[in-house]
């Protein structure tokens, strides 16, 4: 079955939230996509029909077998070209996203399993996302760590480097994977304290549940 690039992004955009939330539902679906909650059930219905979701009786929207298939090709692509623009061309880490959602549905079969043998069978995208069927190490949000204790910045999920400008600021504070940080307070309010290097840095309070660590 062929799908369309409007499919693709609703069948990603579902992949996401429900890898998220363990369910997706159209007004989740609405908000992270930008579109009325109307476009949204236009669609639901449209790929109900044509076999790539189904509505449960709480009223979420699960991918059926194809539908995550298409999903989860939609998805290694993406993070695949994000890869080659990295690993290849030199772009920053967090620079790829957006460029990648333009090349992800322009990817065929031949040109992904040659990116796969060029880049080494690359196991996570760039900001720490694993591809599609790996295992995801074990991470927790930031704002899980204890006090004073230490962690190295894993990944920055799907639904947050969504966020227009997120990832650019995190990229502007030094903030990348693979980072050792240590958090050195957590207020109800205001910034955020890590360590790093050894010097004492500020990040805006909502890195402590958009960034993931482990241990």
């Amino acid at each position: 079955m062929t799908s369309s690039p409007a499919i693709e992004e609703y069948l990603q955009a579902i992949y996401t939230i429900a890898d998220a939330s363990g369910g997706a539902i159209s007004a989740r679906i609405a908000d992270y996509m930008s579109v009325s909650a109307a476009a949204v059930s236009e669609m639901v219905h449209r790929m109900e029909r044509e076999g790539y979701v189904v509505l449960d009786g709480r009223k979420e929207i699960r991918l059926t077998d194809e539908g995550r298939s298409v999903a989860s090709t939609i998805m290694r692509r993406h993070r695949l070209a994000e890869r080659m623009l990295t690993d290849l061309l030199g772009y920053e880490w967090w620079q790829t996203h957006d460029e990648a959602e333009r090349l992800e549905h322009a990817m065929s079969a031949e040109l992904e399993a040659r990116l796969i043998q060029a880049l080494g069978d690359p196991q996570t995208c760039p900001h720490g996302n694993p591809m599609p069927g790996v295992a995801a190490v074990p991470t927790r949000p930031l704002e899980q760590v204890a006090i004073g204790a230490t962690a190295i910045v894993e990944r920055i999920p799907d639904q947050f480097e969504h966020e227009p400008g997120f990832l650019a600021y995190l990229g502007a504070q030094g903030i990348r994977p693979g980072l050792t940080v240590r958090l050195l307070d957590l207020p109800q309010q205001g910034p955020l304290r890590l360590e790093i290097d050894g010097a004492v840095r500020e990040l805006r309070r909502d890195c402590g549940h958009k960034v993931w660590v482990r241990a």
